[in-house]
Formats: C-alpha cells, structure tokens, sequence
C-alpha cells in the first residue's frame, strides 16, 4: 500500500511537536531553575575545627560562649549559649554568631549568598554545676545561592 508523503507527515507531526515541546521544556529547565536553587550542606563543628564551604570560603568554629545557669546553681537569670564562627573567604575574614536564645542574637545568619542556620547543638542542657567543662558540638546548615535579606 502506498501513502502520499502528506499523510505521514500529517501521521508523525504530533510526534515532531511533542518532541520540540519536550526539548524546549528541559532547555528551560537547565539555564533557569537549576542555577537559582540554593543548595544545603549540614555540619558539626566543635570549637577549634574548621571545614571548607566552597573553593574560597571556609567556617571555623571559634569558641562557645555558655553563660547558662548549671544544674544544682543558684543563678539570677537563665543565661544562654552562642557559638561564634570566622568565615574565611577571598575578601578576608567575617565574624558572626548563632544563638537561639541569646538576647538581641539569631539562629540563621546571611552573607555573601551563604546562609548559617543554627540546627542542634551538644549538650543540649548546661551540665550540672561540678562538672568538667562539656565538649561542645554544634550543627549547622549551610545554604549556599542565597538571596540575602
């Protein structure tokens, strides 16, 4: 049986269409969506160490700061904990802080299109009052892409 060359054409292009359309969708998808998402990394720093964010930036957990009341104290106010970073990175080095209780102080933090959200932190309760000073671990999730705020 023979078929005119316009009855294919007419048989497959809802199929050339349906590719094309496929093809323009996932164009779009790769240069716009995909560059904008921001990406999450999590870590757990205890004072001292340091880990590498990207190629420039690298975080170093300085110290903790734990002015809470200890279990068996007597104590005028409850007190908090703050853990303060360095952010090292191709302009030179940033300070910031990440408490969530500490007054005035914040959980998540933005610069230079990274964010630093505060997730966990050990211990979780100020250790009783004749106890050695605890090893202090903290999380943090690090968002890179951005937008500051």
């Amino acid at each position: 049986m023979h078929y005119p060359s316009h009855s294919l054409r007419t048989l497959f292009w809802p199929f050339w269409l349906c590719l094309a359309m496929l093809a323009g969708c996932g164009a779009a998808t790769s240069t716009g969506e995909a560059h904008n998402t921001p990406r999450s990394v999590t870590h757990v720093l205890s004072p001292g160490e340091q880990v590498a964010i990207t190629a420039t930036d690298t975080l170093k957990l300085e110290r903790v700061n734990d002015s809470r009341c200890r279990a068996g104290a007597v104590c005028v106010w409850k007190g908090y904990v703050s853990y303060s970073f360095t952010l090292l990175h191709s302009g030179g080095a940033t300070d910031l802080v990440l408490s969530d209780s500490m007054p005035n102080g914040a959980s998540s933090i933005t610069i230079n299109h990274l964010t630093f959200t505060l997730l966990d932190v050990d211990p979780a309760t100020p250790p009783p009052m004749d106890a050695p000073i605890p090893t202090y671990r903290v999380k943090v999730k690090i968002t890179q892409g951005a937008l500051k705020r």
